[in-house]
């Protein structure tokens, strides 16, 4: 659930700032808006076709007794994008036994008037993802502002979600922009 609250934030940040869906330049913005600042017990690389961030590695600073500072990785995210520049999809791995390992996926998906964003699971048993487990769906109005947002859970094996939650947005707070950062889930 602190996964599914954590993209709430991230789609109702970005689309606060007029921005119908989360794009290219918001990932860079994400980026550079973590990068500011080499203080925080994390540290940020890119890997980049032309001006869009493809991969974003995330690393955990480790400073010993000395002050050297070692970065360990910890996860890393790889980013999907169609020819409009709109995120389609952002798949994380985990860093363990020297190697990136998958956990997560998240699919994007626009629609006239409504964005939605589901949650797949990494199943290491069939060596991909399941189907989608979490869905959330944001109404929006003419002016590409949220109205609604919508919570669905679908069990495993399940072939139709359930609502779990829904919240009307009467306004946003113009410092939304500062809920919008780089998480790790």
């Amino acid at each position: 659930m602190k996964q599914l609250a954590i993209i709430t934030m991230m789609c109702l940040s970005t689309m606060s700032t007029q921005a119908q869906v989360i794009t290219n330049e918001t990932i860079n913005s994400v980026y550079e808006n973590a990068t500011v600042s080499d203080k925080g017990e994390f540290a940020y690389n890119v890997e980049r076709q032309g001006d869009d961030i493809t991969t974003m590695y995330v690393y955990k600073k480790q400073t010993d007794r000395r002050g050297n500072v070692t970065l360990n990785p910890v996860y890393m995210h790889q980013y999907d994008y169609d020819g409009e520049g709109h995120l389609l999809s952002r798949t994380t791995m985990r860093w363990a036994n020297d190697t990136w390992l998958p956990m997560n996926r998240l699919d994007y998906q626009l629609e006239p008037g409504v964005y939605s964003v589901a949650y797949s699971r990494w199943n290491s048993a069939t060596g991909s993802f399941d189907q989608p487990c979490d869905k959330m769906t944001y109404t929006l109005f003419a002016d590409d502002m949220v109205s609604h947002v919508y919570s669905y859970h679908r069990n495993q094996g399940a072939t139709s979600y359930r609502l779990t939650d829904h919240m009307t947005v009467d306004s946003l707070s113009f410092h939304m922009d500062d809920l919008l950062a780089v998480r790790d889930m």
